[in-house]
């Protein structure tokens, strides 16, 4: 309010030149639109009363100052009666005419409950304390309340003590404050609501917001925890891992995440949480914090041990039961052999044999599956990893299913080129995968053909196989590498499996530090790629 200032500097100096010779017309309209007109002895066209005579004036400055300003400006003699307004006090207050304000007590402009604080003011106004006022709830001339906040001292006018008061209306200004206060009380009842704990943390590091969760997480109160730097709950082992995080937070200004730290509370004891983070920003976008979410994982990890426990009980169950299993099979397998080789066995008895050669051999398959599936859940399965030139464990998996595409009389396309660049691999495993792939082909087409072909692609070793099966729809396109998973389960399926195929070859290729995926439309075909790191 430097104008104010200014103005009150002039008053003082320009009431020592003597009276007022000048005579000016102030205009205004009322609500009628009316323009009416008022002669006073004043150069600034504002209005005094009538009872009062005044010193000669002389300063353009001082009449554009208060004939313009924005901010009301009121002189009041010592029992608060009004002797002078300009233009904005009859706007922020409503009057039409300086008749209807001049004369009035400024306490009749200002709403009861504010008139013992405008009183003590005043006085200390009088008393030489030259101050900014409080802020007032007034009326204006509607009934309407309104807000207003004044600067005011005490000056000499016409010999006689006086106020100059100067005011500002900030009714808006209110109004945005009440919303924000009711905005802040808001989110204030939703954080003391919310189970998690939140807090807000300075640029230092330090507490300076904690709601009613992140008390009883630490067992402290509000005053105890303000100011307390964060790091200060957190295991030795924690401590380094957060500021990491604080310092990338506060350089980047990126949001983070579910972080799993230690937290220490009062009785010194280890609560396992996820904290999640928000850089906070002032208004010329300077780093100024951190807003946290503390959530308590206890219950989380005693659940995950749990069920860490139960998948190590199931696949050791696997993996016994799968044993245990195989241990008969394989004699029975063995004698089946011999029955079937057998000269002396009549027709009916090696016909009989065959049937069951082929359901052992089927149950073992699904024995082995069940027994690589327990590896890899365990990751207790061994892999040989050598030098290797992928000609040589394609060529030998295609030779062992070959006699599957002449029993179903499938063309079988080969585009493999002879130099290709070796691969870091186990032999064994990468065997099974084909298999595993090119056996699904064959047991889904009926006829047309399935085709491998092999090319190197940005430092990668990619194998293509492709059939005219039956296809997978897209919705099953993202299953069919989970565990159990079939894409037919129904009564009258003609092909039968474990569902476990696809999953062991994933996990195989996941090791190579490879991928695998398919893509395939109903009734055309699918295909499956393979890439694998070269070396």
């Amino acid at each position: 309010m430097r104008e104010e200032a200014e103005i009150v500097k002039e008053l003082r100096e320009l009431e020592k030149t003597g009276t007022f010779t000048n005579t000016y017309n102030y205009k205004y309209k009322n609500s009628a639109n009316e323009s009416l007109e008022e002669n006073i002895q004043l150069e600034n066209n504002c209005s005094f009363d009538e009872s009062f005579k005044f010193k000669k004036f002389n300063g353009e400055l001082y009449k554009k100052l208060v004939e313009n300003s924005l901010e009301g400006i009121l002189i009041l003699d010592l029992k608060g009666k009004i002797l002078f307004v300009n233009p904005a006090v009859m706007n922020i207050f409503g009057f039409n005419t300086n008749q209807d304000i001049i004369g009035k007590n400024f306490l009749n402009l200002i709403h009861p409950d504010y008139h013992n604080q405008l009183i003590k003011d005043q006085k200390l106004l009088f008393i030489g304390k030259e101050r900014i006022l409080n802020t007032y709830k007034g009326i204006s001339t509607s009934g309407e309340k309104i807000w207003i906040e004044g600067l005011g001292c005490k000056i000499n006018f016409l010999n006689e003590n006086a106020l100059a008061i100067f005011i500002r209306d900030i009714t808006h200004r209110q109004k945005t404050w009440y919303e924000l206060v009711k905005l802040v009380d808001k989110y204030k009842a939703l954080a003391d609501m919310s189970t998690d704990g939140i807090i807000i943390i300075d640029n230092l590091g330090r507490i300076t917001y904690s709601n009613t969760s992140f008390e009883k997480l630490c067992g402290k109160n509000k005053e105890q925890l303000n100011g307390t730097p964060f790091r200060n709950f957190l295991s030795k082992d924690s401590i380094y891992q957060y500021q990491e995080i604080f310092i990338g937070a506060r350089k980047t200004g990126k949001k983070i995440k579910d972080i799993e730290l230690e937290f220490l509370n009062i009785s010194n004891e280890i609560i396992p949480i996820e904290l999640s983070l928000s850089p906070l920003k002032n208004i010329n976008n300077e780093f100024s914090g951190i807003a946290c979410t503390i959530h308590d994982i206890t219950v989380h990890k005693k659940i995950e041990t749990e069920l860490k426990k139960s998948r190590k009980l199931k696949t050791e169950f696997m993996n016994i039961a799968a044993h245990e299993l195989k241990s008969p099979i394989t004699p029975i397998k063995g004698y089946l052999d011999l029955i079937i080789s057998d000269n002396k066995a009549n027709t009916n008895t090696k016909k009989w044999g065959k049937i069951s050669l082929r359901n052992t051999e089927r149950l073992l398959d699904l024995i082995n599956d069940i027994l690589d599936v327990s590896r890899l859940d365990s990751d207790t399965m061994s892999f040989t990893m050598e030098k290797t030139n992928p000609m040589i464990f394609l060529n030998e998996a295609i030779e062992d299913i070959e006699p599957l595409f002449k029993k179903k009389k499938l063309e079988l396309i080969k585009k493999i080129p002879n130099n290709l660049p070796n691969i870091l691999a186990d032999k064994y495993r990468l065997e099974q995968v084909i298999k595993n792939i090119v056996g699904n082909a064959v047991k889904f087409t009926d006829k047309g053909k399935i085709s491998i072909k092999v090319k190197e692609i940005d430092k990668k070793f990619q194998i293509i196989i492709e059939d005219t099966g039956i296809g997978i729809s897209n919705h099953e396109l993202d299953k069919i590498f989970t565990k159990f998973y079939q894409a037919y389960t129904g009564n009258d399926r003609k092909c039968e499996g474990t569902g476990l195929g696809l999953f062991i070859s994933k996990e195989i290729i996941k090791r190579h530090n490879g991928k695998i995926w398919a893509e395939s439309k109903i009734e055309i075909g699918s295909k499956f790629f393979i890439e694998i790191p070269i070396i």
